[in-house]
């Protein structure tokens, strides 16, 4: 069975239609290749920068406004696994790359504001912003 189901909750947007662009928190219920990659993909939201699963021509926009080359603007900013017979709990949190953070900053205008509370809830991160 190949079945494969995430949640997404929408946190912010740029409300620019010329920089169509949001924050999306996903929590994956399986785990599956390119699982989120393909469920965004679907619901007509690719991921910037995704060059299999994404758009083209607006990773070619996006590019040309910062986006590295090969970066995906996808980020695990926290994974938590329950304890096992054999192992311990693990709950590790990650926090946004200087590359998103700038794009997020200087392409994307209050959206990293409006997705802070949200993502530090979420991550239990300090995004810069409001702290």
């Amino acid at each position: 069975v190949n079945d494969a189901t995430t949640r997404f909750r929408w946190v912010a947007s740029t409300g620019d239609p010329e920089k169509r662009a949001s924050v999306v928190l996903a929590r994956p219920r399986t785990g599956r290749w390119h699982q989120i990659r393909r469920h965004l993909n679907g619901l007509s939201h690719p991921i910037l920068g995704d060059s299999s699963h994404g758009n083209s021509h607006t990773n070619r926009e996006w590019r040309a406004r910062g986006l590295p080359g090969a970066r995906l603007a996808l980020h695990l900013c926290r994974v938590s696994l329950p304890a096992t017979e054999l192992t311990p709990a693990i709950d590790v949190s990650c926090p946004l790359p200087d590359d998103l953070n700038v794009l997020l900053r200087e392409h994307m205008g209050g959206t990293l504001e409006d997705a802070s509370e949200a993502l530090r809830a979420e991550a239990g991160l300090n995004f810069g912003v409001g702290d």
